[in-house]
């Protein structure tokens, strides 16, 4: 078994540990708050998976524009569940009100303004940040087909991306699972998804994805 087949099988290795902890999440909160953010977890959740699947069929420059969207769903999703105000929330309720959302920068802008008064948010808000700051521009490369991935269609997949890539939708997956968790009652169930890491430190991407005591 070669280095792609083992980590592609521990990172869904880990998405089941994850899913088992959160289908026994207690009931979840049904404002529009917590659904908006729920349902935007759940989709960056999908797209982990189907970054999974691009991979191990062979379709890896699909795959890594996979990346793009799945660190949108998250930053939408915590933009949602800290950011966005009441009145955001009745507006995109209303079809004639011409709300439109903020695009993915203003969002982590926002993000990044309530971490300054919210240090609890750091272990959710700093990946997306780190994200943000060294992965833009390839995230769009990989989503927009640019000279990059023409390139790589003729000579080769390389190992070291595609372990970047991996890392990386494993990470924010683990945030979103995390940060559906909190769309529930209080309770020490958020435990439980931490517990969850155990054995899959090596999957993660970066420090700031493994500690977390300091998410929110």
């Amino acid at each position: 078994m070669n280095y792609e087949q083992i980590l592609l099988e521990q990172s869904e290795a880990f998405a089941l540990q994850l899913g088992e902890r959160i289908d026994r999440m207690p009931e979840r909160d049904d404002s529009h708050r917590a659904l908006a953010a729920a349902f935007a977890c759940e989709l960056g959740i999908e797209h982990a998976y189907a970054l999974r699947i691009l991979f191990a069929t062979g379709a890896q420059n699909a795959a890594c524009a996979m990346l793009h969207v799945q660190y949108d769903a998250l930053v939408r999703a915590a933009w949602y569940a800290y950011v966005a105000a009441d009145a955001d929330f009745q507006a995109m309720l209303d079809p004639d009100s011409g709300f439109k959302l903020p695009h993915t920068g203003q969002m982590v802008h926002g993000l990044k303004a309530r971490l300054a008064d919210e240090p609890a948010l750091s272990g959710l808000v700093q990946p997306l940040l780190a994200m943000n700051d060294t992965f833009t521009a390839a995230l769009g490369d990989f989503e927009h087909g640019g000279i990059n991935p023409m390139h790589r269609t003729g000579s080769g997949f390389p190992l070291d991306l595609f372990d970047t890539v991996v890392r990386c939708s494993n990470g924010l997956m683990y945030l979103s699972f995390r940060l559906l968790a909190r769309q529930g009652p209080p309770s020490d169930f958020i435990q439980g998804i931490d517990g969850a890491l155990a054995g899959f430190e090596d999957a993660l991407p970066m420090a700031c994805f493994k500690d977390p005591a300091l998410a929110a």
